[in-house]
């Protein structure tokens, strides 16, 4: 009996040896089942198993003449070291006892999968912690299997990993011991880890779940990005707890037993859309968790406890493991930023290539940022303003965070402010974000400041003299561009052109330190004051109806391109010959049609199509510089007239005189409303002044876009150009690849700084950046990042959902049928009145509006392109409801409601 209780102890029993016996991880189990956690049942096999082991097969010396030849600090000898050692240890025989004690309690755990741990004696250090270390395997059936699994364990004492890390930890090989521990595998619905500590800020007050669904092992693996809830401990009421943020992660994959018929193991299996986006705890399962975390760390002398647990599918909560929070983990990142995508949907929504990432981010990042950072006297902003992620830009919310501290007064920081930050209480939460001290003498200081260093970023001047550089400098240099451009073409000097396009660059400058202030402080700053007035004097609800009014009506570059646009409609239903052309023919083929063809309608509408191009054909359906302009590819505008011609609807050309007679009777009841009030007349005129900026700021914003893409226009040329001689010289498979490189790259290529060996890496590079990018051309990834962990706010809907709520962006109430559109190819077939359901808007989207009855966004806030063309053309806008393109379904029947932002689902 002894003999058969020698080398395998059953967990109920571990508290009773010696912990030298069954190691750290196994003794805590213990400590656990004596407190009456729930715990898995299982064994573990003692140390003293391992250590008749190795000299059963004689492996001690043969084990220590392997490293005594290894090199410390040769990664490639540990690795052959490691290599040879393992196999040594797997070929070997577990001694006939171990075997037989084996068997004879195996009947004990016959019924069930088992999961196969290490339990080291050196395991979890006060200084140091070998999580991750050793080897675990997970849904193990049967005795053989088992006893295979036994040596797996052993042999991962001695994985490259394990001995690397022992040396640079200086922790000896020799004596090291190691026991396993067989238990009963939980089939979890979820599972995850939980500190009760916060380890990224060392807060003791909160704990940290992570969780996915299915087995822990995609947590442990690091290969997925789990839902994260932080919970806040309440001091005054033990065990009362506070959800105060939730992330939920792209998780991507799951976990699971494979089936009794496919023997041990596990299968990973992808997560649906709908899973992903769901959180893998109920609030209850989270707090009960809490409540457990608390109760561990206390049964540990209040130590904090790193603890692993899984959830059954009878919801009963099971502790896998748990050890002293020795170190922060991977996933926290310390130091590192969130980025977000919230900001980038207002105002960078694009797919963005490498190439444009520099052309539009290094203007953005060294002259709006850092240079303006370094007027206004912010010392502590960080510099890297921008990440590109998935073929879309994220900004730093660090910088976005000192931005509302310094520039946004605590009563203006609305939703479309807050909508950037993730939701919660953590250091960019949106709770944070809005309690976040207003440093007001810190504003009037730079303020200051900018009026000696940058008069012309003041709110009087910044508009006007933006108008004055365009016409003066920037209109003219574009001619001189051209011209340039033309002479240049096919000579194949490379050098040439790229002098061309910083000469350019050194124009452009003056574009963006205009802009640095026109955009986010006088644009943002007036409508935002405009609201918080509105709001102030006549309450939320009315505010929401009132505001959009406001602001509609301006005459700025988008809704001339756009009034253009409608103007070459009429003209081809106003001839049934071009009406029947532009039915029956497709978008490539009219335009080589109509250039040929005597018809005088056809004529007439060609000479004002290319007056059209001349003068807005630098325009796309993105500002991406990847995709081709519409004087490069007019079938991009044919595919917008053919959806304005296709039916017969009522092109209603008096919109904007309603509009504009709407607004006065609006603007007149807001004037004598605040009138009426005391010092009504010097509210009138705060709240009218106020107003006149924040219309003057959306008119400044729309013509820069328009320069912007004059910009972007002459760019994409250039390099065209410069790729068109990269593929002669075979660098480059096509040209458009030119586009995947980054610009220090482009700079080397020119000047013959690669060798053969380089230049080869970096074209395989460019193929790989380019199939990344057309992958994610038309999906919206995570609205945060942690270096490259993904998450999300909580989803409040999903495709069960009939009741939905985004930011009310244009006010009116319809009921239509939805047309979902995830790209520019499709606009041919939106029908006149239905609610079109996007991704996200841009200028070259726009023309369209004046067709469809309602607009929904995933993304974008009250200054986005589409919310501002919405309230142009007087239909509703509801914005920011993530995933609406998967929700919705193209046929659907919704009522859409832009006062208060909420969309409801008919049956």
């Amino acid at each position: 009996m002894v003999a058969e209780e020698r080398f395998m102890i059953h967990l109920n029993d571990v508290n009773k040896v010696n912990v030298n016996l069954i190691g750290r991880k196994a003794a805590n189990l213990g400590i656990l089942i004596q407190n009456k956690f729930n715990v898995p049942i299982g064994y573990v096999i003692s140390t003293d198993a391992y250590k008749l082991f190795l000299e059963y097969n004689n492996l001690e010396k043969i084990i220590q003449n392997i490293l005594s030849e290894m090199n410390s600090d040769d990664l490639n000898l540990i690795a052959s070291s490691s290599k040879k050692i393992r196999n040594i240890i797997l070929e070997s025989e577990l001694p006939e006892e171990v075997i037989s004690e084996i068997h004879s309690k195996f009947q004990n755990l016959e019924p069930y999968p088992l999961a196969i741990r290490s339990s080291a004696t050196s395991e979890d250090l006060p200084t140091a912690s070998f999580a991750g270390q050793y080897d675990s395997y997970l849904n193990i059936n049967g005795v053989k299997d088992t006893i295979n699994h036994i040596k797996q364990c052993y042999s991962s004492l001695w994985t490259t990993r394990a001995i690397s890390y022992r040396i640079k930890n200086q922790i000896p090989h020799k004596n090291l011991k190691l026991a396993v521990i067989i238990q009963k595998l939980i089939s979890a619905k979820s599972a995850g880890v939980l500190f009760t500590t916060n380890p990224i800020t060392s807060d003791e007050s909160q704990l940290i779940i992570e969780s996915n669904y299915g087995l822990g092992e995609s947590i442990v693996s690091g290969k997925i990005t789990p839902d994260q809830f932080i919970i806040q401990k309440e001091s005054k009421r033990k065990f009362l707890f506070k959800i105060i943020d939730k992330r939920i992660g792209n998780k991507k994959f799951s976990i699971h037993p494979k089936s009794l018929d496919k023997g041990s193991g596990i299968d990973v299996f992808d997560l649906s859309d709908q899973l992903n986006e769901k959180p893998s705890l109920s609030d209850k399962q989270i707090i009960s968790l809490s409540k457990i975390g608390i109760q561990i760390e206390n049964t540990f002398g209040k130590i904090p406890q790193d603890i692993e647990w899984a959830i059954d599918n009878n919801n009963n909560i099971f502790i896998l493991q748990t050890r002293p929070v020795t170190s922060k983990k991977s996933l926290e990142l310390e130091g590192l930023p969130i980025y977000s995508r919230g900001y980038a949907d207002d105002y960078w929504n694009d797919d963005t290539t490498p190439l444009f990432f520099d052309l539009l981010g290094d203007q953005i990042t060294k002259v709006v940022n850092i240079e303006l950072n370094s007027i206004m006297g912010y010392k502590s902003i960080d510099k890297q303003l921008l990440k590109l992620y998935k073929g879309h830009v994220y900004f730093n919310l660090d910088v976005l965070k000192s931005k509302v501290e310094y520039e946004i007064p605590t009563f203006v920081r609305n939703e479309d402010v807050l909508n950037y930050f993730p939701e919660g209480y953590g250091s960019y939460g949106k709770e944070t974000m809005k309690k976040l001290p207003f440093r007001l003498l810190r504003r009037i200081f730079s303020e200051l400041r900018v009026k000696f260093h940058d008069p012309d970023g003041a709110m009087s001047k910044t508009a006007m003299k933006y108008e004055q550089w365009t016409q003066e400098i920037f209109d003219p240099y574009c001619e001189e561009f051209d011209s340039k451009l033309r002479d240049l073409l096919n000579t194949d000097d490379l050098k040439a052109l790229f002098d061309l396009w910083k000469e350019f660059n050194k124009v452009m400058i003056s574009h963006f330190r205009l802009i640095r202030y026109g955009i986010p402080v006088h644009n943002i700053g007036m409508n935002l004051m405009t609201q918080y007035l509105l709001t102030k004097f006549f309450g939320k609800e009315e505010s929401q109806n009132i505001f959009p009014i406001l602001i509609s009506g301006l005459d700025h570059k988008l809704t001339e391109t756009n009034h253009r646009i409608h103007q070459l409609a009429s003209l081809i239903l106003s001839s049934s010959h071009l009406k029947s052309l532009f039915r029956e023919k497709k978008s490539d083929e009219i335009y080589q049609i109509i250039k040929t063809e005597k018809n005088p309608d056809v004529i007439r509408f060609l000479n004002q199509f290319e007056d059209f191009l001349q003068k807005f054909g630098d325009r796309g359906f993105t500002r991406e510089i990847y995709y081709p302009r519409w004087k490069e590819s007019p079938d991009l505008v044919f595919d917008i007239l053919k959806s304005l011609t296709s039916e017969n609807w009522d092109q209603n050309h008096d919109i904007k005189s309603k509009m504009l007679h709407k607004q006065e009777i609006v603007e007149r009841s807001v004037e004598k409303r605040l009138r009426s009030k005391i010092f009504g007349p010097l509210i009138w005129k705060l709240f009218s002044g106020i107003l006149k900026n924040s219309r003057k700021y959306i008119i400044f914003r729309e013509n820069q876009r328009f320069n912007l893409d004059k910009w972007i226009t002459r760019n994409r040329e250039l390099f065209l150009e410069v790729g068109r001689i990269l593929v002669k010289r075979e660098i480059l498979q096509n040209r458009n690849e030119i586009f995947f490189l980054y610009k220090k790259e482009i700079r080397k290529i020119i000047f013959d700084e690669y060798n053969l060996s380089e230049m080869s890496q970096l074209s395989k590079l460019t193929r790989d950046r380019m199939n990344e990018f057309l992958k994610y051309e038309n999906v919206i990834p995570p609205k945060f990042l942690l270096g490259s962990n993904e998450f999300d706010d909580l989803l409040e809907f999903d495709e069960n959902s009939n009741q939905f709520r985004g930011i009310p962006a244009s006010h009116g109430i319809i009921t239509a049928p939805i047309r979902i559109l995830h790209d520019i190819s499709f606009i041919p077939t939106i029908q006149a009145g239905e609610i079109l359901v996007v991704p996200r808007t841009d200028p070259g989207w726009t023309p369209v509006f004046a067709k469809i009855g309602g607009l929904i966004t995933e993304t974008g806030g009250v200054l986005s392109h589409g919310a501002v063309v919405s309230r142009e053309y007087g239909i509703p806008a509801v914005t920011n409801i993530p995933n609406a393109c998967k929700i919705f379904k193209t046929g659907q029947l919704v009522t859409i409601n832009g006062f208060n932002g909420s969309v409801f689902l008919k049956n």
